[in-house]
């Protein structure tokens, strides 16, 4: 049983990422969009790309903690 709890609380977790990596794509290709400098954009991206992976692999630890 905690077995099949830990794949859905990892698949939740997975599914989180991926919906924060599309909005961080929507936002990116908004900036550019606008008209703001590729650059600017793409450190943002980038940043916030960094913290995702971070804090899924932080839940993710979590998860396999209960």
């Amino acid at each position: 049983m905690a077995d099949s709890s830990e794949r859905n609380e990892t698949r939740i977790i997975e599914g989180a990422f991926e919906h924060r990596i599309h909005d961080l794509f929507k936002i990116f290709a908004e900036a550019i969009y606008t008209g703001e400098p590729e650059r600017d954009a793409a450190t943002r991206f980038r940043r916030g790309l960094v913290s995702a992976r971070r804090a899924r692999a932080a839940a993710l630890e979590v998860a396999k903690e209960e």
